[in-house]
């Protein structure tokens, strides 16, 4: 068996490619950026917040859809070609973008169709090649390969602000459709290896991706049957529609407490740092620790956060220790999903189960960002939608706090 070390040195390439795609997939780019484009198309067509904030809705919903059958199919023929084709499609989405009149059906009709499409560009396609190429240091795999949203949420929000400042909103949809074309599908394309190397350091990389039988664990029909199967699944649809309402409404929620506009998009840029970090320490965690305990110490922060965010002459840095602990939680849950689905069930039918939690999991997020866009229509305020997101995180932290120890599955 390869040491952790080892399956970096042979695994880095692929791990990069992972993280390249999942940063400029929908995960990324597109989740992290939504939120500066809010005002801006509330100022230019004379739509309600909560009207914009629900095309994150149809963005997530899409993926409900989209994340199991991606899964079934990247199990059968390996992830490159679906990432590939996935990505070039979701440049072309964000081109279309542009487009935009003052009927916001057909924004919310792209967003949906962008979900459609790019969902080759979602983690179900990046964790499967993390999972298959490291086990014994997975949890920090799956870290630094979904770490590329962070970095994303690092320097997207400022790109797309600074491109909207400067030449309007349709720049900035222009530009991150140029970096997907320019960047991302170059680097995915030079680096990603479908091959699952053997765990076996004395033997040769032969064993191929789409070859998922081959692999120990359990089907998809015994999956759905155990407890566990739905406790992920109810806990991280309550604990990701909080964190996606959250994070949509960020910049709006940040404007709202007298900061600019530039300022908020620093703040979010935080939030990026944030995510980056916390997948790499949460991942570094889950390795050495109980991943289930990690993860109630993570969201319970986080609903302390919450409570920060409530308060209204607060210094600036009390709403950066909130975004902080946000962004620790949009760090840890998406990479907890990959990770417990991986130990809990095993990889022989990885794809369609994380795929099926992946769906479950963006409900929520579909949720969220439209519960929140309501609250804050019907209250005129986010403060109400914060003690509640408080409360949830509590209940999430419990329920998947309380997993017990996963199986031991034979290769």
């Amino acid at each position: 068996m390869l040491t952790a070390p080892q399956e970096f040195q042979r695994g880095w390439r692929t791990l990069l490619a992972c993280a390249i795609g999942n940063g400029f997939g929908l995960s990324g780019f597109a989740f992290y950026t939504f939120g500066v484009f809010v005002i801006p198309l509330v100022d230019a067509f004379g739509w309600t917040r909560g009207a914009v904030s629900t095309a994150a809705s149809f963005l997530l919903l899409g993926t409900v859809f989209t994340a199991p059958i991606v899964g079934t199919i990247v199990d059968r023929f390996g992830a490159k070609r679906v990432g590939l084709v996935s990505m070039g499609l979701l440049a072309l989405g964000y081109a279309s973008l542009t487009q935009l009149g003052g009927g916001i059906a057909f924004f919310y009709a792209m967003w949906l169709m962008m979900s459609l499409v790019g969902g080759g560009t979602t983690p179900v396609v990046w964790t499967r090649a993390v999972n298959l190429w490291f086990d014994k240091g997975r949890g920090l795999a799956l870290g630094l390969a979904l770490a590329g949203s962070g970095l994303a949420g690092i320097v997207g929000p400022g790109i797309a602000t600074a491109l909207i400042e400067r030449f309007g909103w349709q720049a900035g949809y222009l530009g991150i459709s140029a970096l997907i074309l320019l960047i991302a599908l170059p680097l995915i394309a030079l680096l990603f290896n479908d091959n699952a190397p053997s765990r076996n350091q004395n033997e040769q990389v032969s064993e191929q991706v789409e070859e998922a039988s081959s692999h120990p664990g359990m089907t998809f029909q015994e999956s759905y049957k155990t407890v566990v199967f739905w406790k992920i699944a109810i806990g991280f649809f309550f604990i990701s529609a909080i964190i996606a309402g959250l994070l949509i409404n960020l910049v709006p929620l940040l404007i709202d407490r007298d900061m600019t506009a530039m300022a908020a998009a620093q703040i979010a840029g935080v939030l990026g740092f944030a995510v980056l970090f916390g997948r790499i320490g949460v991942g570094y965690l889950i390795d050495h620790f109980r991943a289930p305990l990690v993860a109630a110490i993570m969201f319970s922060a986080t609903a302390i956060g919450c409570v920060l965010l409530t308060l209204d002459s607060a210094p600036t840095w009390v709403f950066l220790i909130a975004v902080i602990t946000l962004g620790l939680s949009a760090a840890a849950e998406i990479d907890l999903v990959a990770y417990l689905v991986s130990r809990f069930f095993g990889l022989k039918a990885y794809g369609k189960i994380y795929g099926t939690q992946l769906s479950v999991f963006y409900l929520g997020a579909a949720v969220g960002p439209l519960a929140v866009g309501m609250s804050f229509d019907m209250f005129g305020s986010y403060t109400q939608v914060l003690y509640a997101a408080g409360a949830i995180l509590v209940f999430g932290a419990i329920v998947i706090g309380g997993l017990g120890r996963p199986p031991e599955f034979n290769e």
